[in-house]
Protein backbone atom coordinates (compact mmCIF):
# COMPACT_ATOMS: atom_id res chain seq x y z
CA UNK A 1 0.00 0.00 0.00
CA UNK A 2 1.20 3.55 -1.00
CA UNK A 3 2.27 5.77 1.99
CA UNK A 4 0.38 8.65 2.60
CA UNK A 5 1.09 12.20 4.19
CA UNK A 6 -1.21 14.58 5.16
CA UNK A 7 0.32 18.34 4.29
CA UNK A 8 -0.08 21.12 6.34
CA UNK A 9 -1.61 24.32 6.15
CA UNK A 10 1.40 26.64 4.87
CA UNK A 11 1.88 24.02 1.98
CA UNK A 12 -1.35 22.85 0.94
CA UNK A 13 -2.20 27.11 0.85
CA UNK A 14 0.21 27.02 -2.15
CA UNK A 15 -1.95 24.34 -3.91
CA UNK A 16 -5.13 26.10 -3.10
CA UNK A 17 -3.58 29.53 -4.79
CA UNK A 18 -3.07 27.33 -8.58
CA UNK A 19 -5.13 28.21 -11.24
CA UNK A 20 -4.49 28.41 -14.75
CA UNK A 21 -3.70 32.38 -14.61
CA UNK A 22 -1.26 31.62 -11.64
CA UNK A 23 0.47 28.36 -11.63
CA UNK A 24 2.27 28.07 -8.17
CA UNK A 25 5.53 26.26 -9.25
CA UNK A 26 9.19 27.97 -8.51
CA UNK A 27 12.31 27.17 -10.85
CA UNK A 28 16.09 27.27 -11.16
CA UNK A 29 18.10 27.98 -14.69
CA UNK A 30 21.24 26.21 -14.30
CA UNK A 31 24.49 27.60 -16.90
CA UNK A 32 27.09 25.17 -17.38
CA UNK A 33 30.23 24.66 -19.44
CA UNK A 34 30.76 21.46 -21.68
CA UNK A 35 33.71 19.57 -20.28
CA UNK A 36 36.76 20.19 -22.20
CA UNK A 37 36.57 16.51 -23.10
CA UNK A 38 32.69 16.49 -24.33
CA UNK A 39 32.10 14.84 -27.43
CA UNK A 40 29.53 15.75 -29.57
CA UNK A 41 26.89 13.50 -27.94
CA UNK A 42 27.40 14.67 -24.79
CA UNK A 43 23.84 16.80 -24.28
CA UNK A 44 22.49 13.40 -25.58
CA UNK A 45 24.21 10.47 -23.53
CA UNK A 46 23.54 13.01 -20.44
CA UNK A 47 19.55 12.78 -21.20
CA UNK A 48 19.24 9.01 -21.83
CA UNK A 49 21.62 8.57 -18.69
CA UNK A 50 19.44 10.80 -16.89
CA UNK A 51 15.96 8.96 -18.03
CA UNK A 52 17.44 6.05 -16.96
CA UNK A 53 18.05 6.93 -13.16
CA UNK A 54 14.63 5.29 -11.68
CA UNK A 55 15.75 5.86 -8.01
CA UNK A 56 13.34 8.18 -6.45
CA UNK A 57 13.68 10.27 -3.13
CA UNK A 58 11.22 12.53 -1.24
CA UNK A 59 9.53 15.02 -2.94
CA UNK A 60 10.44 13.98 -6.26
CA UNK A 61 8.39 10.47 -5.39
CA UNK A 62 5.08 12.65 -4.31
CA UNK A 63 2.18 12.85 -5.96
CA UNK A 64 -1.35 13.89 -4.82
CA UNK A 65 -3.96 11.44 -3.97
CA UNK A 66 -6.98 14.06 -5.62
CA UNK A 67 -5.44 16.26 -7.71
CA UNK A 68 -8.49 18.59 -8.36
CA UNK A 69 -9.97 18.14 -4.92
CA UNK A 70 -9.68 21.40 -3.05
CA UNK A 71 -10.91 21.24 0.16
CA UNK A 72 -9.30 19.79 3.53
CA UNK A 73 -5.50 19.39 3.57
CA UNK A 74 -4.65 17.71 0.79
CA UNK A 75 -2.62 13.96 0.99
CA UNK A 76 0.45 13.20 -0.82
CA UNK A 77 0.86 9.59 -1.80
CA UNK A 78 4.49 7.72 -2.71
CA UNK A 79 4.70 6.96 -6.55
CA UNK A 80 7.55 5.09 -7.49
CA UNK A 81 6.35 4.06 -11.51
CA UNK A 82 7.64 7.59 -12.76
CA UNK A 83 7.39 8.50 -16.57
CA UNK A 84 11.10 9.94 -16.82
CA UNK A 85 10.41 10.68 -20.42
CA UNK A 86 7.83 13.42 -19.60
CA UNK A 87 9.45 14.52 -16.51
CA UNK A 88 13.11 14.51 -18.20
CA UNK A 89 13.15 16.67 -21.46
CA UNK A 90 15.42 17.58 -23.96
CA UNK A 91 15.50 21.04 -25.97
CA UNK A 92 17.66 23.28 -28.05
CA UNK A 93 18.36 27.20 -28.82
CA UNK A 94 18.77 27.31 -32.32
CA UNK A 95 22.72 28.24 -32.53
CA UNK A 96 24.61 29.90 -31.17
CA UNK A 97 21.70 31.14 -28.65
CA UNK A 98 22.32 33.75 -26.28
CA UNK A 99 21.09 34.81 -23.24
CA UNK A 100 17.96 36.80 -24.96
CA UNK A 101 16.83 33.12 -26.51
CA UNK A 102 17.54 31.58 -23.36
CA UNK A 103 15.44 33.91 -21.53
CA UNK A 104 12.38 33.42 -24.16
CA UNK A 105 12.50 29.46 -23.42
CA UNK A 106 12.39 30.05 -20.01
CA UNK A 107 9.57 32.54 -20.12
CA UNK A 108 7.57 30.15 -22.05
CA UNK A 109 8.40 26.65 -20.01
CA UNK A 110 7.59 28.96 -17.17
CA UNK A 111 4.19 29.99 -18.40
CA UNK A 112 3.18 25.99 -18.49
CA UNK A 113 1.26 25.12 -15.76
CA UNK A 114 2.11 21.49 -14.32
CA UNK A 115 0.45 18.10 -14.69
CA UNK A 116 -1.60 17.57 -11.35
CA UNK A 117 -2.10 13.76 -12.03
CA UNK A 118 1.85 13.43 -11.72
CA UNK A 119 4.59 14.34 -9.65
CA UNK A 120 5.08 18.05 -9.78
CA UNK A 121 8.26 18.60 -11.10
CA UNK A 122 9.92 18.97 -14.40
CA UNK A 123 13.63 18.64 -15.48
CA UNK A 124 14.38 20.66 -18.88
CA UNK A 125 17.86 19.97 -20.36
CA UNK A 126 18.74 23.00 -23.01
CA UNK A 127 21.40 22.74 -25.34
CA UNK A 128 22.83 24.93 -28.15
CA UNK A 129 23.95 28.01 -25.86
CA UNK A 130 26.93 29.71 -27.53
CA UNK A 131 30.04 29.35 -25.90
CA UNK A 132 30.13 25.57 -25.30
CA UNK A 133 27.68 25.91 -22.52
CA UNK A 134 24.32 24.65 -22.17
CA UNK A 135 20.98 24.90 -19.51
CA UNK A 136 19.04 22.61 -17.07
CA UNK A 137 15.65 24.87 -15.99
CA UNK A 138 14.15 22.70 -13.35
CA UNK A 139 10.87 23.60 -11.67
CA UNK A 140 9.17 22.40 -8.37
CA UNK A 141 6.01 22.79 -7.47
CA UNK A 142 6.15 25.61 -3.87
CA UNK A 143 3.92 23.19 -2.14
CA UNK A 144 7.23 20.65 -1.79
CA UNK A 145 9.95 23.40 -2.02
CA UNK A 146 11.16 26.69 -1.00
CA UNK A 147 14.25 28.37 -1.86
CA UNK A 148 17.13 27.16 -0.03
CA UNK A 149 15.37 24.01 -0.13
CA UNK A 150 15.57 23.87 -3.79
CA UNK A 151 19.32 25.10 -3.76
CA UNK A 152 20.45 22.26 -1.34
CA UNK A 153 18.43 19.75 -3.34
CA UNK A 154 20.49 20.51 -6.64
CA UNK A 155 23.89 20.88 -4.26
CA UNK A 156 23.41 17.17 -3.46
CA UNK A 157 23.27 16.33 -7.26
CA UNK A 158 26.91 17.79 -7.99
CA UNK A 159 30.55 17.65 -6.84
CA UNK A 160 33.17 20.17 -5.74
CA UNK A 161 35.70 17.75 -8.18
CA UNK A 162 35.52 17.87 -12.19
CA UNK A 163 36.81 14.32 -11.93
CA UNK A 164 33.69 13.14 -10.28
CA UNK A 165 31.64 12.39 -13.11
CA UNK A 166 29.14 9.94 -11.32
CA UNK A 167 27.11 12.38 -9.43
CA UNK A 168 23.77 10.82 -9.12
CA UNK A 169 20.63 12.36 -11.10
CA UNK A 170 18.69 14.70 -9.00
CA UNK A 171 15.66 12.73 -7.89
CA UNK A 172 17.44 10.29 -6.66
CA UNK A 173 20.18 11.89 -4.66
CA UNK A 174 19.27 11.54 -0.65
CA UNK A 175 20.01 13.55 1.91
CA UNK A 176 22.80 13.64 4.40
CA UNK A 177 20.08 13.46 7.70
CA UNK A 178 19.65 10.89 9.50
CA UNK A 179 15.92 9.25 9.45
CA UNK A 180 14.51 9.50 13.05
CA UNK A 181 13.16 6.18 13.87
CA UNK A 182 11.58 7.19 16.71
CA UNK A 183 7.82 6.77 17.87
CA UNK A 184 5.48 9.81 16.49
CA UNK A 185 3.58 8.99 19.66
CA UNK A 186 4.24 11.49 22.15
CA UNK A 187 3.55 10.52 25.61
CA UNK A 188 1.46 12.69 28.45
CA UNK A 189 4.91 14.64 29.15
CA UNK A 190 5.43 15.52 25.60
CA UNK A 191 1.91 16.29 25.35
CA UNK A 192 2.52 18.73 28.45
CA UNK A 193 5.38 20.43 26.86
CA UNK A 194 3.68 21.03 23.74
CA UNK A 195 0.94 22.76 25.65
CA UNK A 196 3.33 24.61 27.71
CA UNK A 197 5.30 25.81 24.41
CA UNK A 198 1.70 27.02 22.76
CA UNK A 199 1.24 28.75 26.04
CA UNK A 200 4.52 30.75 25.50
CA UNK A 201 4.35 30.56 21.64
CA UNK A 202 0.95 32.82 22.06
CA UNK A 203 2.79 34.76 24.24
CA UNK A 204 5.48 36.07 21.76
CA UNK A 205 2.87 36.41 19.20
CA UNK A 206 0.62 38.67 20.63
CA UNK A 207 3.88 41.15 22.14
CA UNK A 208 5.41 40.93 18.56
CA UNK A 209 1.81 42.18 17.24
CA UNK A 210 1.13 44.53 19.81
CA UNK A 211 4.10 46.48 19.16
CA UNK A 212 4.39 46.13 15.32
CA UNK A 213 0.30 47.51 15.56
CA UNK A 214 2.25 50.87 17.17
CA UNK A 215 3.42 51.78 13.99
CA UNK A 216 0.12 52.60 12.79
CA UNK A 217 0.10 55.54 15.32
CA UNK A 218 3.89 56.44 15.61
CA UNK A 219 4.91 58.15 12.21
CA UNK A 220 8.71 57.78 13.22
CA UNK A 221 8.10 53.82 13.56
CA UNK A 222 9.98 52.06 10.73
CA UNK A 223 8.31 49.38 10.68
CA UNK A 224 5.66 48.09 8.03
CA UNK A 225 2.13 46.31 8.30
CA UNK A 226 0.84 44.57 5.85
CA UNK A 227 -1.92 46.67 3.47
CA UNK A 228 0.60 49.28 4.20
CA UNK A 229 1.59 49.36 0.80
CA UNK A 230 0.10 51.89 -1.75
CA UNK A 231 -1.54 50.57 -5.27
CA UNK A 232 0.59 50.46 -8.07
CA UNK A 233 0.41 48.73 -11.95
CA UNK A 234 2.25 45.64 -10.01
CA UNK A 235 -0.52 45.10 -8.03
CA UNK A 236 -3.38 44.42 -9.94
CA UNK A 237 -4.54 40.91 -11.29
CA UNK A 238 -2.28 38.87 -13.84
CA UNK A 239 -2.41 36.33 -16.68
CA UNK A 240 -0.81 33.17 -16.96
CA UNK A 241 2.16 34.22 -19.59
CA UNK A 242 5.43 35.53 -17.92
CA UNK A 243 8.49 37.27 -19.02
CA UNK A 244 12.26 36.57 -17.04
CA UNK A 245 15.34 38.66 -17.04
CA UNK A 246 18.82 37.95 -15.21
CA UNK A 247 21.08 40.17 -13.81
CA UNK A 248 24.50 39.09 -11.96
CA UNK A 249 27.31 40.90 -9.90
CA UNK A 250 30.61 39.88 -8.28
CA UNK A 251 29.65 39.00 -4.39
CA UNK A 252 32.68 41.66 -3.39
CA UNK A 253 31.05 44.49 -4.60
CA UNK A 254 28.08 43.51 -2.62
CA UNK A 255 30.08 42.66 0.47
CA UNK A 256 31.91 45.90 -0.07
CA UNK A 257 28.46 47.97 -0.20
CA UNK A 258 27.33 46.50 3.26
CA UNK A 259 30.64 46.92 5.19
CA UNK A 260 30.96 50.42 4.21
CA UNK A 261 27.11 51.23 5.35
CA UNK A 262 27.55 48.81 8.07
CA UNK A 263 24.63 46.60 6.84
CA UNK A 264 23.56 43.09 6.09
CA UNK A 265 23.56 42.35 2.58
CA UNK A 266 20.61 41.33 2.65
CA UNK A 267 19.88 45.35 3.00
CA UNK A 268 22.12 45.60 0.07
CA UNK A 269 19.65 43.60 -2.18
CA UNK A 270 16.95 45.68 -1.34
CA UNK A 271 18.63 49.33 -1.80
CA UNK A 272 19.27 47.93 -5.46
CA UNK A 273 15.87 46.65 -6.07
CA UNK A 274 14.50 49.70 -4.62
CA UNK A 275 16.99 51.99 -7.14
CA UNK A 276 15.43 49.79 -9.83
CA UNK A 277 11.84 49.79 -9.28
CA UNK A 278 12.29 53.60 -8.80
CA UNK A 279 13.74 54.45 -12.00
CA UNK A 280 11.55 51.75 -13.96
CA UNK A 281 8.19 53.20 -12.36
CA UNK A 282 9.27 56.99 -13.06
CA UNK A 283 10.19 55.98 -16.51
CA UNK A 284 6.73 54.44 -17.06
CA UNK A 285 4.98 57.64 -15.20
CA UNK A 286 3.50 55.17 -12.57
CA UNK A 287 5.53 56.00 -9.71
CA UNK A 288 3.48 56.17 -6.73
CA UNK A 289 4.22 59.06 -4.25
CA UNK A 290 3.86 57.05 -1.24
CA UNK A 291 6.96 54.58 -0.76
CA UNK A 292 6.61 50.28 -2.14
CA UNK A 293 7.12 47.90 0.33
CA UNK A 294 8.42 45.01 -0.05
CA UNK A 295 7.34 40.72 1.41
CA UNK A 296 10.86 39.29 2.61
CA UNK A 297 10.83 35.62 2.98
CA UNK A 298 12.73 34.45 5.53
CA UNK A 299 14.16 31.10 6.67
CA UNK A 300 13.77 29.09 9.42
CA UNK A 301 15.94 26.39 8.57
CA UNK A 302 19.20 25.68 10.22
CA UNK A 303 22.44 25.29 8.52
CA UNK A 304 21.53 21.13 8.80
CA UNK A 305 18.24 21.46 8.36
CA UNK A 306 18.17 19.56 4.42
CA UNK A 307 14.00 18.52 4.57
CA UNK A 308 12.25 19.15 1.58
CA UNK A 309 8.75 21.59 2.29
CA UNK A 310 8.67 25.62 2.85
CA UNK A 311 10.01 26.32 6.13
CA UNK A 312 9.85 29.93 6.14
CA UNK A 313 8.12 33.44 7.44
CA UNK A 314 7.78 36.75 6.53
CA UNK A 315 8.64 40.28 7.16
CA UNK A 316 7.35 43.41 5.81
CA UNK A 317 9.85 46.33 4.67
CA UNK A 318 9.59 49.68 3.52
CA UNK A 319 12.17 50.46 0.10
CA UNK A 320 11.83 53.85 0.42
CA UNK A 321 10.91 54.39 -3.44
CA UNK A 322 9.53 57.90 -2.61
CA UNK A 323 13.65 58.98 -1.47
CA UNK A 324 15.08 60.38 -4.20
CA UNK A 325 18.89 60.18 -2.75
CA UNK A 326 19.88 56.32 -2.70
CA UNK A 327 22.17 56.81 0.81
CA UNK A 328 19.34 58.38 2.46
CA UNK A 329 16.85 55.66 0.71
CA UNK A 330 19.37 52.68 2.12
CA UNK A 331 19.09 54.16 5.67
CA UNK A 332 15.14 53.93 5.52
CA UNK A 333 15.74 50.39 4.47
CA UNK A 334 18.16 49.36 6.63
CA UNK A 335 15.87 50.90 9.78
CA UNK A 336 12.65 49.17 8.65
CA UNK A 337 14.43 45.67 8.12
CA UNK A 338 16.27 45.97 11.40
CA UNK A 339 12.91 46.84 13.28
CA UNK A 340 10.99 44.11 12.02
CA UNK A 341 13.46 41.58 12.31
CA UNK A 342 14.32 42.91 16.45
CA UNK A 343 10.40 41.80 16.78
CA UNK A 344 11.26 38.08 16.41
CA UNK A 345 14.03 38.20 17.58
CA UNK A 346 14.75 35.83 20.78
CA UNK A 347 11.15 34.06 19.21
CA UNK A 348 11.53 29.98 19.10
CA UNK A 349 10.77 28.68 15.84
CA UNK A 350 7.16 27.61 16.32
CA UNK A 351 6.76 31.15 17.79
CA UNK A 352 7.98 33.06 14.22
CA UNK A 353 5.89 30.86 12.38
CA UNK A 354 2.87 31.71 14.45
CA UNK A 355 3.70 35.16 14.67
CA UNK A 356 4.13 35.09 10.55
CA UNK A 357 0.37 33.22 10.22
CA UNK A 358 -1.30 35.95 12.45
CA UNK A 359 0.34 38.67 10.18
CA UNK A 360 -0.35 37.03 7.32
CA UNK A 361 -4.02 36.44 8.34
CA UNK A 362 -5.69 39.31 6.86
CA UNK A 363 -3.86 37.88 3.17
CA UNK A 364 -4.94 34.71 3.57
CA UNK A 365 -8.28 35.48 3.92
CA UNK A 366 -7.94 38.38 0.82
CA UNK A 367 -7.11 35.62 -1.29
CA UNK A 368 -9.94 32.88 0.14
CA UNK A 369 -12.06 35.30 -0.95
CA UNK A 370 -10.10 35.58 -4.04
CA UNK A 371 -9.92 39.53 -3.65
CA UNK A 372 -6.31 39.75 -4.34
CA UNK A 373 -5.14 42.40 -7.16
CA UNK A 374 -8.83 44.09 -7.06
CA UNK A 375 -8.14 45.66 -3.39
CA UNK A 376 -5.22 46.91 -1.57
CA UNK A 377 -2.19 44.68 -1.85
CA UNK A 378 -0.64 43.27 1.28
CA UNK A 379 3.25 44.57 0.20
CA UNK A 380 4.24 45.52 -3.50
CA UNK A 381 6.31 42.33 -4.52
CA UNK A 382 8.29 40.14 -2.94
CA UNK A 383 12.02 39.89 -2.76
CA UNK A 384 13.99 37.14 -1.48
CA UNK A 385 17.75 36.50 -0.82
CA UNK A 386 18.66 32.70 -0.88
CA UNK A 387 22.76 31.54 0.22
CA UNK A 388 23.65 29.49 -2.39
CA UNK A 389 26.97 26.68 -2.55
CA UNK A 390 30.42 28.63 -1.56
CA UNK A 391 32.82 26.84 -4.12
CA UNK A 392 32.13 26.26 -7.58
CA UNK A 393 30.04 22.76 -8.55
CA UNK A 394 30.08 20.15 -11.53
CA UNK A 395 28.18 18.41 -12.77
CA UNK A 396 29.11 14.77 -14.86
CA UNK A 397 32.45 17.00 -15.23
CA UNK A 398 30.25 19.82 -16.73
CA UNK A 399 31.25 23.15 -14.88
CA UNK A 400 28.32 25.16 -13.02
CA UNK A 401 28.80 28.91 -14.43
CA UNK A 402 25.66 30.47 -12.73
CA UNK A 403 22.46 29.56 -11.37
CA UNK A 404 19.53 31.90 -11.54
CA UNK A 405 16.02 31.63 -9.21
CA UNK A 406 12.73 32.25 -11.63
CA UNK A 407 10.36 32.09 -9.17
CA UNK A 408 6.35 32.76 -8.59
CA UNK A 409 3.97 35.61 -9.03
CA UNK A 410 0.27 36.02 -7.97
CA UNK A 411 -2.79 38.53 -8.19
CA UNK A 412 -1.66 41.53 -6.46
CA UNK A 413 1.75 40.94 -6.79
CA UNK A 414 3.31 40.65 -10.52
CA UNK A 415 6.43 40.90 -9.69
CA UNK A 416 9.09 38.72 -7.67
CA UNK A 417 12.45 39.27 -7.41
CA UNK A 418 14.89 36.49 -6.05
CA UNK A 419 18.60 36.34 -6.06
CA UNK A 420 21.13 33.45 -5.31
CA UNK A 421 24.80 33.52 -4.06
CA UNK A 422 27.12 31.61 -6.07
CA UNK A 423 30.98 30.80 -5.69
CA UNK A 424 31.99 34.41 -5.78
CA UNK A 425 28.48 36.05 -7.50
CA UNK A 426 25.29 37.25 -6.81
CA UNK A 427 22.39 36.62 -9.88
CA UNK A 428 19.48 38.45 -9.64
CA UNK A 429 16.24 36.66 -11.05
CA UNK A 430 13.24 39.19 -12.13
CA UNK A 431 10.28 36.83 -13.02
CA UNK A 432 6.83 38.73 -13.95
CA UNK A 433 3.36 38.88 -15.44
CA UNK A 434 4.21 39.08 -19.56
CA UNK A 435 1.22 41.62 -19.58
CA UNK A 436 1.83 43.51 -16.81
CA UNK A 437 5.57 44.26 -17.30
CA UNK A 438 5.87 44.54 -21.38
CA UNK A 439 9.87 46.01 -20.93
CA UNK A 440 11.34 43.70 -17.74
CA UNK A 441 14.42 43.46 -18.86
CA UNK A 442 14.80 47.30 -18.22
CA UNK A 443 14.45 46.40 -14.32
CA UNK A 444 17.35 44.48 -14.70
CA UNK A 445 19.33 47.23 -16.41
CA UNK A 446 18.19 49.58 -13.89
CA UNK A 447 19.50 47.28 -10.85
CA UNK A 448 22.73 47.50 -12.33
CA UNK A 449 23.00 51.18 -12.44
CA UNK A 450 21.15 51.63 -9.00
CA UNK A 451 24.82 48.73 -8.03
CA UNK A 452 26.96 52.29 -9.60
CA UNK A 453 25.00 54.53 -8.07
CA UNK A 454 25.60 53.25 -4.80
CA UNK A 455 29.01 52.97 -4.89
CA UNK A 456 29.62 56.41 -6.21
CA UNK A 457 27.83 57.63 -3.16
CA UNK A 458 29.33 54.94 -0.72
CA UNK A 459 32.99 54.30 -1.50
CA UNK A 460 33.31 57.29 -4.35
CA UNK A 461 33.72 54.83 -7.11
CA UNK A 462 32.81 57.16 -10.50
CA UNK A 463 29.96 55.73 -12.98
CA UNK A 464 30.40 54.44 -16.04
CA UNK A 465 29.67 56.36 -18.65
CA UNK A 466 26.62 55.21 -20.46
Amino acid sequence: MLARTRMNFMDASYLLMESRDRPMHVATLLIYSLPANAGPDFIQRLVTGLQLSTEFVEPFSLRLKNPVLKIALPIWMEDFDLDLEYHVRHSALPYPGGERELGVLVSRLHSNPMDFNRPLWEYHIIEGLERDRFAIYFKMHHSLVDGIAGVRMLQRSMSTRAEDIDTPALWSARRDDAIDSSSDTPDRWDLLESFGGGLRAASHVAKGLFDLAQAVYDSKNPSKLPFQAPVSILNHRIHSQRRFATQTYEFARIRALAKKAECTINDIVLALCSGALRRFLKELGALPGRSLTAGIPVSLRTPDDQAAGPAISFIIADLATNVADPARRLAVICASTRRTKGLMQGMPRDSIEKFSAALMMPYTLQMLAGLEGRTRPVCNLTISNVPGPKEHLYFRGARLEAMYPVSAVTHGQALNITCYSYADTLSFGFAGCRDTLPRMQRLAVFAGEALEELEQVLLGKSVKSK
